[in-house]
């Protein structure tokens, strides 16, 4: 154990030839730290209505993944923290990363 844990400390990449890069990356392995459609299906999805149809565009929030305003008839999912997301968007982000983009927190924690 220690000297995989010494071997480890002392990995530079930049001075491996390429098949110990490959032996790396057969010893590390990848891991996916997302989570998978099975899941992300679960979570709540609606669809955006206007609070007041006399709203200024100032007024309308945005997906903080995209960026965009919503408009109505938007596809969202709600997180369990209570943030909301396009689904499209949070869906392409859930599949990477496993943590809402605003607080952090681990969805299915």
């Amino acid at each position: 154990l220690s000297l995989q844990v010494a071997w480890q400390d002392n990995v530079d990449p930049d001075n491996m030839t390429y098949e110990e890069l490959l032996d790396l990356g057969e010893a590390v392995g990848t891991q996916s730290r997302g989570l998978s459609q099975d899941l992300i299906n679960l979570l709540p999805n609606s669809k955006y209505k206007f609070k007041n149809l006399f709203s200024a565009k100032k007024a309308r929030k945005r997906c903080v993944v995209c960026q965009m305003r919503y408009k109505r008839g938007d596809r969202q999912i709600k997180l369990p923290c209570k943030h909301v997301y396009h689904s499209d968007c949070i869906t392409k982000w859930l599949s990477i990363n496993k943590i809402c983009p605003i607080c952090n927190t681990e969805v299915f924690g």
